[in-house]
């Protein structure tokens, strides 16, 4: 497998994907909670914002796993196709890849 620049930005895109998307829920969830900055919160005023939005939070979050899913796949096949490293050395990255999301 060749592995030119054009190559290497695709990658580096792809392997973001999962970061923005669950920043994306992450920002998402501040901004429900953003009012409660402002003056003394109810108690309980959490759980109820987050159990109103739970579906949009559900899928914000569900979506952000299939895509993390995905380019974990991509990423294994991606290291099992390169010819210029050793067995074990991709045995440690494939590892490593596995390893991170537990």
């Amino acid at each position: 497998m060749i592995i030119d620049e054009k190559y290497k930005k695709k990658m580096a895109v792809v392997c973001f994907l999962p970061a923005i998307a669950f920043f994306i829920s992450l920002v998402y969830y501040l901004i429900l909670l953003l009012p409660l900055t402002h003056g003394h919160p109810q108690p309980k005023s959490v759980v109820g914002i987050t159990s109103n939005n739970y579906d949009t939070l559900f899928l914000l979050l569900a979506t952000a796993s299939t895509i993390s899913a995905a380019v974990l796949l991509y990423c294994v096949v991606h290291v099992v196709k390169i010819k210029t490293m050793n067995t074990p050395q991709k045995m440690i990255w494939i590892l490593l890849l596995l390893a991170v999301p537990v």
